[in-house]
């Protein structure tokens, strides 16, 4: 069975959470916003190069 925190899909779906916080603190204008999308899009790119690591 695979590691859950190696995943690809894992960590596209990271990015793609962070780019959503991204819209949401656009359209809400609400810098808080922004910082959590940061978040997740890097968390989402360790999540990448882990999965790349463990090939």
């Amino acid at each position: 069975m695979s590691d859950p925190t190696a995943t690809k899909r894992g960590g596209y779906l990271f990015i793609a959470a962070g780019a959503m916080f991204f819209l949401a603190a656009a359209f809400g204008r609400q810098v808080a916003f922004a910082g959590v999308g940061a978040a997740f899009v890097a968390i989402g790119a360790s999540w990448l190069a882990k999965a790349r690591r463990g090939r």
